[in-house]
């Protein structure tokens, strides 16, 4: 099937970071910090930019439609 046949969508798993390097999460110490107000400043800070990324799209006529045509072109060339 190639890139004509399906829908290609680019997709990231990012990565909040709530403690610092030396910390891990899966710990008491991040439960605490994650409902604390470094927590919810980290978390409103990764929704409002997926959410710009949307609004920067859907507000200039045409903007989309270029993206998913680059998007396109770069799954048909294999990257």
């Amino acid at each position: 099937m190639t890139a004509q046949e399906t829908d290609v969508v680019p997709a990231i798993h990012p990565f909040v970071a709530i403690l610092g390097a030396e910390e891990s999460d899966h710990t008491p110490q991040f439960a605490a910090a994650a409902v604390g107000p470094r927590g919810r400043s980290v978390m409103l800070a990764s929704a409002r930019a997926p959410a710009c990324t949307g609004a920067d799209l859907l507000g200039e006529q045409g903007r989309c439609e270029r993206a998913w045509a680059r998007q396109r072109r770069k799954a048909e060339a294999g990257q």
